[in-house]
């Protein structure tokens, strides 16, 4: 029996992942099942007291009706393994599984056990004693969030003991998160800023957003990028500061704060964003700063956060408990994907490059591939090894215990009321004979040249999608199913705009590039379908609408000039590329300047000091990084001699302030030396009358030499004829 079962599961496996044109991945995954295979066959499937090898790309999936968390293999779907939380019958949890251990938080308790997978046990546990926990683990960190309190309290991830002392950042904390490389991030919305725990301890906060803004922290492919849901802007941080923003569009800008929806985690750098009120979904890539923009059809349904997985969309439908799936390939809807059924909570998150739906309330949850496959997983089946004794009563949860099925739909039988007896009559009742019905209409003529009465009905095209680039708009659609049109035509080009192609023929390419257009407005197309014969031209839905342009990247090759005599510099970069609009900021200690040409000015400042500046871009898509520098106004060395000082039979004084009225002497220069020395810089001092010149001056010369150190009056000098030599201050 169990050979056959092994043999039934390699043929399942084979019919579903045999290799295509990408072999490596076809027998890879053949290659993971078959040593999970291996293993049931080594170990004997459920049997008591043996405890399999996990499979490796699989997930675990918490069911608060019984009180466990079921392991499932991605590949297949099926529960290779089942762990009884304790304690936790009938409550929501959260599983930590992206750190090198898996946590489980009770939120109604605050309670956290540590899942053993090699022994299916959950028995390492610390209660932090009160509800509404997060808990949150990455690399060799985890954490224990308490946003109403506000406090941050790291814990060990094998032991789930405290490590430390509690971290207070003030109540009213967001959902938290911890990249790949164990930075904690902390959302503080009162204050509008992010804090990062680098290596397990606070570091400076990073500011975000104005006090009080709603707050939504998501970790894009391990970077960490926030919405500001009340501005309607997403930016990329760093442990630095802001790297991009983005300001959000396609009609999202437009909706309440708590409308707009985002996912806690994605595998992509691709951010799906979802306004519910409006249905106005926009994908952000945090990488080229571009926007793919649809419209998604909310009435009657609840929907939840989006997720991404290769080009597909997935949204969580509550009302149904299945999920929307929007392909930004075809720039369509494809058939829901049915996960429970039934109204619920949905849960989505990737890993491993599988999509994982999961109600906790639900006996089932789905796992889907990259490719669209899916897999339903039976969380409640009893057929799978656990940590159980043989002396443990089974979980009572009332919930069936293997993979549910579809069930032909029965007719139904008519009750008291409907006829009650559900025999078939003996003779055939007296009735009126139907009415005689004109037969369809046929057309004479050929539909695509003379529309008539019996064509197919001229349809509606798809709602165009639109994605934003630099200085253009790129639309897709798709076409008008049933008679096909004759040609497309995009409507809604602005001033200023043109449409490549002008129009489309009836087979494609169903696309659209409009270029041109000011930057800081949003356009939005609809695209109508010509019939020929007659036939009603059919007009789509609107797009929404986005901008042609992209949010600027950081200004390239950043040069600093310094002005002849100092006090300031030019500063001047390249532009970066793939954006449009642009304005530059340039900011330095005590002011800034705004320009849209890739030059400025900085004036005003002080010699001998250096300054720090910067370089920041933005246009009506966003902002990009600011490139640095450092204007350096330590005056240049000038070497210079000593003169007018000849037929003078006294030394000349070299004094440690330029003054003759302040200050020692710091050392002289014998009678009539007209050598050289170096001269530092040039101020003003006491003034000085040269009796053989008749020259009076109140500047001295900042000077070294051999003879000594400091300043030497100028009418001995003369460098304050000399332009290469700049005020000390």
């Amino acid at each position: 029996m169990l050979r056959q079962r092994a043999g039934s599961a390699a043929t399942t496996l084979w019919a579903t992942m045999r290799p295509t044109r990408n072999r490596s991945t076809g027998y890879l995954a053949i290659g993971a099942v078959g040593a999970l295979i291996a293993t049931s066959v080594a170990v004997g499937v459920g049997a008591a007291g043996s405890i399999p090898r996990l499979a490796d790309i699989g997930a675990w999936l918490g069911s608060s009706g019984s009180g466990e968390a079921a392991h499932a293999n991605g590949l297949t779907g099926d529960v290779d393994g089942k762990v009884k939380l304790p304690g936790m019958n009938g409550h929501s949890v959260t599983i930590a599984q992206d750190g090198r251990t898996v946590l489980v938080l009770d939120r109604k308790t605050g309670k956290v056990v540590r899942i053993d997978p090699s022994q299916l046990t959950a028995e390492q546990s610390t209660n932090y004693g009160t509800s509404g926990l997060q808990l949150v683990s990455g690399g060799t960190y985890a954490y224990v969030v308490d946003a109403a309190k506000g406090t941050v309290q790291r814990i060990d991830p094998a032991l789930t003991t405290p490590t430390g002392d509690k971290v207070q950042l003030g109540p009213g904390l967001g959902t938290a998160a911890v990249d790949s490389q164990g930075t904690l991030w902390v959302p503080q919305p009162a204050k509008g800023t992010v804090v990062p725990f680098v290596n397990g301890a606070k570091s400076a906060e990073v500011k975000v957003a104005a006090p009080d803004h709603d707050l939504v922290l998501t970790l894009a492919q391990g970077r960490p990028v926030v919405t500001d849901r009340t501005d309607a802007v997403t930016k990329v941080l760093t442990v630095a500061g802001t790297q991009q923003t983005f300001n959000l569009q396609g009609g999202i800008n437009d909706s309440a704060p708590v409308k707009i929806l985002v996912p806690a985690t994605t595998d992509s750098p691709m951010v799906p964003i979802l306004a519910s009120d409006s249905g106005a979904l926009a994908l952000v890539d945090v990488t080229s700063g571009q926007s793919i923009n649809a419209k998604v059809p909310i009435q009657g349904h609840a929907l939840g956060a989006p997720q991404v997985l290769g080009k597909k969309v997935y949204i969580p439908d509550g009302t149904t408990g299945s999920l929307l799936v929007y392909d930004t390939a075809t720039s369509a809807f494809q058939d829901s994907v049915n996960v429970t059924k039934k109204p619920g909570n949905l849960e989505l998150f990737v890993r491993n490059g599988l999509l994982w739906v999961n109600d906790q309330n639900n006996s089932s949850a789905a796992v889907i591939n990259a490719g669209g496959d899916v897999h339903t997983i039976g969380k409640y089946t009893d057929k799978v090894p656990t940590a159980r004794k043989k002396n443990d009563k089974p979980v009572e949860d009332n919930v069936p215990s293997s993979r549910p099925t579809h069930q032909a739909q029965q007719p139904t039988r008519p009750g008291k009321g409907q006829g009650g007896n559900t025999r078939p009559p003996t003779h055939a009742p007296a009735t009126t004979p139907p009415p005689t019905q004109a037969p369809p209409t046929t057309p004479t003529k050929n539909c695509a040249i003379n529309w008539e009465a019996g064509c197919p009905e001229p349809q509606t095209p798809g709602t165009p999608q639109a994605q934003s680039g630099d200085g253009s708009i790129t639309l897709t659609f798709q076409p008008a199913s049933g008679l096909t049109p004759k040609r497309y035509l995009l409507k809604g080009v602005g001033s200023g705009q043109t449409a490549t192609p002008s129009e489309v023929g009836p087979n494609g390419p169903f696309t659209f590039q409009v270029d041109g257009g000011a930057c800081g407005t949003e356009f939005s197309y609809t695209v109508v379908a010509e019939y020929a014969g007659g036939a009603a031209s059919k007009e789509s839905k609107s797009s929404a609408p986005v901008r042609p342009c992209v949010a600027p990247g950081a200004p390239q090759s950043l040069k600093i000039s310094n002005n002849g005599g100092g006090h300031g510099a030019k500063v001047s970069w390249k532009a970066p590329s793939g954006a449009s609009g642009v304005t530059y900021k340039v900011t330095w200690p005590g002011g800034s300047q705004s320009t849209q040409s890739t030059s400025q000015s900085v004036t005003g400042l002080e010699n001998s000091k250096q300054y720090d500046v910067s370089v920041s871009t933005s246009n009506a898509a966003g902002s990009g990084a600011a490139t640095s520098g450092t204007i350096d106004l330590t005056p240049p060395d000038v070497t210079m001699n000593i003169t007018h000082n000849d037929d003078d039979p006294d030394p000349l004084a070299i004094r440690t302030d330029p003054s003759t009225k302040t200050g020692t002497r710091a050392g002289t220069f014998k009678a009539n030396y007209q050598g050289p020395v170096t001269v530092h810089c040039r101020t003003t001092g006491s003034s000085e009358y040269h009796p053989y010149d008749k020259v009076t001056s109140d500047v001295w010369g900042k000077i070294s030499s051999g003879s000594g150190n400091g300043y030497v009056a100028d009418i001995y000098l003369d460098s304050r004829f000399n332009s290469a030599v700049w005020e000390c201050q």
